[in-house]
Protein backbone atom coordinates (compact mmCIF):
# COMPACT_ATOMS: atom_id res chain seq x y z
CA UNK A 1 0.00 0.00 0.00
CA UNK A 2 1.20 3.50 -0.82
CA UNK A 3 2.12 5.95 1.89
CA UNK A 4 -0.58 8.26 3.20
CA UNK A 5 -1.15 11.08 5.63
CA UNK A 6 -4.14 11.39 7.93
CA UNK A 7 -5.99 14.67 7.55
CA UNK A 8 -6.44 16.71 10.73
CA UNK A 9 -10.11 17.55 10.40
CA UNK A 10 -9.84 20.28 13.04
CA UNK A 11 -7.60 22.22 10.64
CA UNK A 12 -9.27 21.02 7.42
CA UNK A 13 -11.04 23.75 5.42
CA UNK A 14 -13.48 21.16 4.07
CA UNK A 15 -14.56 19.86 7.48
CA UNK A 16 -18.00 21.52 7.48
CA UNK A 17 -18.78 20.32 3.94
CA UNK A 18 -17.49 16.85 4.79
CA UNK A 19 -19.67 16.57 7.89
CA UNK A 20 -22.73 17.85 6.02
CA UNK A 21 -22.50 15.30 3.21
CA UNK A 22 -21.72 12.48 5.66
CA UNK A 23 -25.31 12.88 6.91
CA UNK A 24 -26.65 11.91 3.44
CA UNK A 25 -27.91 8.39 2.84
CA UNK A 26 -26.54 8.60 -0.72
CA UNK A 27 -23.27 10.54 -0.72
CA UNK A 28 -22.29 9.68 -4.30
CA UNK A 29 -22.59 11.75 -7.45
CA UNK A 30 -21.97 10.75 -11.06
CA UNK A 31 -20.85 12.94 -13.94
CA UNK A 32 -19.90 12.18 -17.55
CA UNK A 33 -17.31 14.22 -19.47
CA UNK A 34 -16.25 14.36 -23.12
CA UNK A 35 -12.52 14.18 -23.81
CA UNK A 36 -10.45 14.39 -27.00
CA UNK A 37 -8.44 11.15 -27.13
CA UNK A 38 -6.74 11.77 -30.49
CA UNK A 39 -3.14 12.27 -29.19
CA UNK A 40 -3.24 8.98 -27.26
CA UNK A 41 -4.89 7.14 -30.15
CA UNK A 42 -2.38 8.34 -32.74
CA UNK A 43 0.56 7.54 -30.46
CA UNK A 44 -0.77 4.03 -29.91
CA UNK A 45 -1.23 3.48 -33.66
CA UNK A 46 2.22 4.87 -34.44
CA UNK A 47 4.07 2.78 -31.86
CA UNK A 48 1.93 -0.35 -31.87
CA UNK A 49 1.04 0.08 -28.21
CA UNK A 50 -2.29 -0.82 -26.66
CA UNK A 51 -4.82 2.02 -27.00
CA UNK A 52 -6.42 0.72 -23.80
CA UNK A 53 -3.20 1.23 -21.82
CA UNK A 54 -2.49 4.46 -23.70
CA UNK A 55 -5.73 5.82 -22.23
CA UNK A 56 -5.47 4.17 -18.82
CA UNK A 57 -2.13 5.86 -18.17
CA UNK A 58 -3.34 9.49 -18.59
CA UNK A 59 -6.46 8.62 -16.59
CA UNK A 60 -4.24 7.27 -13.80
CA UNK A 61 -2.08 10.39 -13.93
CA UNK A 62 -5.10 12.71 -13.93
CA UNK A 63 -6.70 11.06 -10.89
CA UNK A 64 -3.41 11.34 -9.02
CA UNK A 65 -3.08 15.01 -9.98
CA UNK A 66 -6.12 15.92 -7.82
CA UNK A 67 -5.51 15.38 -4.08
CA UNK A 68 -9.22 15.02 -3.32
CA UNK A 69 -9.37 11.98 -5.61
CA UNK A 70 -6.58 10.34 -3.59
CA UNK A 71 -8.51 10.73 -0.34
CA UNK A 72 -10.37 7.89 1.32
CA UNK A 73 -12.65 7.58 4.35
CA UNK A 74 -11.45 4.83 6.71
CA UNK A 75 -13.05 3.37 9.83
CA UNK A 76 -16.14 5.50 9.49
CA UNK A 77 -14.77 9.03 9.81
CA UNK A 78 -10.97 9.05 9.44
CA UNK A 79 -9.84 10.76 6.23
CA UNK A 80 -6.49 9.84 4.70
CA UNK A 81 -4.76 11.13 1.58
CA UNK A 82 -2.58 8.66 -0.28
CA UNK A 83 0.66 9.75 -1.90
CA UNK A 84 -0.37 7.82 -5.03
CA UNK A 85 -3.27 5.61 -6.06
CA UNK A 86 -3.24 2.65 -8.43
CA UNK A 87 -5.91 1.72 -11.00
CA UNK A 88 -7.89 -1.51 -10.64
CA UNK A 89 -9.36 -2.42 -14.01
CA UNK A 90 -11.41 -5.37 -15.33
CA UNK A 91 -9.84 -7.31 -18.22
CA UNK A 92 -11.91 -9.45 -20.57
CA UNK A 93 -10.73 -13.03 -20.93
CA UNK A 94 -11.24 -15.57 -23.70
CA UNK A 95 -14.32 -16.99 -21.93
CA UNK A 96 -16.08 -13.59 -21.87
CA UNK A 97 -15.57 -13.18 -18.12
CA UNK A 98 -13.63 -10.41 -16.43
CA UNK A 99 -10.61 -10.62 -14.12
CA UNK A 100 -9.19 -7.58 -12.38
CA UNK A 101 -5.71 -6.18 -13.04
CA UNK A 102 -3.95 -3.74 -10.72
CA UNK A 103 -1.79 -1.14 -12.45
CA UNK A 104 0.39 0.97 -10.20
CA UNK A 105 1.14 4.67 -10.54
CA UNK A 106 4.26 5.61 -12.53
CA UNK A 107 5.91 8.90 -13.50
CA UNK A 108 6.60 7.75 -17.06
CA UNK A 109 4.61 5.79 -19.63
CA UNK A 110 7.41 3.28 -20.25
CA UNK A 111 7.66 2.54 -16.51
CA UNK A 112 3.88 2.17 -16.37
CA UNK A 113 3.92 -0.30 -19.27
CA UNK A 114 6.60 -2.47 -17.65
CA UNK A 115 4.24 -3.39 -14.82
CA UNK A 116 0.85 -2.86 -16.51
CA UNK A 117 1.41 -5.19 -19.48
CA UNK A 118 2.22 -8.25 -17.30
CA UNK A 119 -0.72 -7.43 -15.01
CA UNK A 120 -3.10 -7.34 -17.98
CA UNK A 121 -1.64 -10.58 -19.39
CA UNK A 122 -2.14 -12.30 -16.03
CA UNK A 123 -5.74 -11.08 -15.83
CA UNK A 124 -6.43 -12.48 -19.32
CA UNK A 125 -5.33 -15.84 -17.93
CA UNK A 126 -7.77 -15.41 -15.04
CA UNK A 127 -5.06 -14.69 -12.45
CA UNK A 128 -5.76 -12.13 -9.71
CA UNK A 129 -4.73 -11.81 -6.05
CA UNK A 130 -7.96 -11.12 -4.11
CA UNK A 131 -5.90 -9.60 -1.28
CA UNK A 132 -5.62 -6.49 -3.48
CA UNK A 133 -9.23 -5.67 -2.60
CA UNK A 134 -8.19 -5.06 1.01
CA UNK A 135 -6.22 -2.05 -0.19
CA UNK A 136 -7.77 1.42 -0.29
CA UNK A 137 -5.14 3.12 -2.44
CA UNK A 138 -6.71 2.45 -5.82
CA UNK A 139 -9.58 3.62 -7.98
CA UNK A 140 -11.71 1.45 -10.25
CA UNK A 141 -11.37 2.09 -14.00
CA UNK A 142 -13.48 0.25 -16.56
CA UNK A 143 -13.27 0.50 -20.33
CA UNK A 144 -16.43 -0.19 -22.36
CA UNK A 145 -15.10 -0.03 -25.94
CA UNK A 146 -18.27 -1.37 -27.61
CA UNK A 147 -20.35 1.81 -27.36
CA UNK A 148 -20.29 5.45 -26.38
CA UNK A 149 -22.57 7.01 -23.80
CA UNK A 150 -23.75 10.46 -22.81
CA UNK A 151 -24.45 9.55 -19.19
CA UNK A 152 -23.51 6.66 -16.93
CA UNK A 153 -24.34 5.84 -13.31
CA UNK A 154 -21.90 3.47 -11.67
CA UNK A 155 -22.76 0.56 -9.40
CA UNK A 156 -22.04 1.17 -5.73
CA UNK A 157 -21.19 -1.36 -3.03
CA UNK A 158 -22.23 1.24 -0.45
CA UNK A 159 -23.76 4.70 -0.85
CA UNK A 160 -21.04 6.19 1.36
CA UNK A 161 -18.05 4.58 -0.35
CA UNK A 162 -15.03 6.79 -1.04
CA UNK A 163 -13.12 4.83 -3.70
CA UNK A 164 -13.31 6.66 -7.02
CA UNK A 165 -15.13 4.76 -9.77
CA UNK A 166 -14.32 5.66 -13.38
CA UNK A 167 -15.34 4.36 -16.82
CA UNK A 168 -14.59 5.38 -20.38
CA UNK A 169 -16.34 4.38 -23.58
CA UNK A 170 -15.92 3.98 -27.32
CA UNK A 171 -14.12 6.73 -29.24
CA UNK A 172 -16.25 8.36 -31.93
CA UNK A 173 -15.21 9.65 -35.36
CA UNK A 174 -14.22 12.99 -33.83
CA UNK A 175 -11.75 11.16 -31.54
CA UNK A 176 -13.92 12.00 -28.52
CA UNK A 177 -14.48 9.53 -25.71
CA UNK A 178 -16.92 9.71 -22.79
CA UNK A 179 -15.38 9.51 -19.30
CA UNK A 180 -17.71 8.90 -16.34
CA UNK A 181 -16.77 9.55 -12.72
CA UNK A 182 -18.42 8.54 -9.48
CA UNK A 183 -17.20 10.49 -6.45
CA UNK A 184 -18.15 10.89 -2.81
CA UNK A 185 -19.52 14.41 -2.31
CA UNK A 186 -18.06 14.55 1.20
CA UNK A 187 -14.59 14.58 -0.39
CA UNK A 188 -15.09 16.13 -3.83
CA UNK A 189 -17.36 18.42 -5.80
CA UNK A 190 -17.62 20.03 -9.23
CA UNK A 191 -14.41 22.01 -8.77
CA UNK A 192 -12.44 18.79 -8.35
CA UNK A 193 -14.08 17.31 -11.45
CA UNK A 194 -12.91 20.40 -13.34
CA UNK A 195 -9.36 19.94 -12.05
CA UNK A 196 -9.46 16.29 -13.10
CA UNK A 197 -10.64 17.21 -16.60
CA UNK A 198 -7.92 19.85 -16.93
CA UNK A 199 -5.27 17.35 -15.84
CA UNK A 200 -6.64 14.63 -18.12
CA UNK A 201 -6.62 16.85 -21.20
CA UNK A 202 -3.02 17.82 -20.42
CA UNK A 203 -1.94 14.20 -19.86
CA UNK A 204 -3.59 12.95 -23.05
CA UNK A 205 -1.96 15.78 -24.99
CA UNK A 206 1.45 14.81 -23.64
CA UNK A 207 1.02 11.24 -24.95
CA UNK A 208 1.79 12.51 -28.46
CA UNK A 209 5.47 12.85 -27.47
CA UNK A 210 5.95 9.21 -26.39
CA UNK A 211 7.95 7.02 -28.74
CA UNK A 212 8.30 3.92 -26.53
Amino acid sequence: MNRYREIDKNAWPRRTVFEYYRTFQNQLFNITLEVNAEPAYRMAKRTGRSFFLSMLYPLLRAVNAVPALRQRILDGERVVEFEHTAALTPILGADDTFTMALTEYADRFDAFLRQAEPAVAAAKRGEFDPAVRRRQDYFCASCVPWYGFSSLTQAALRLDQSIVILAWGKMNRSFTIPVALQLNHALADGRHVGLFLEALEKEIGSMAAYEC
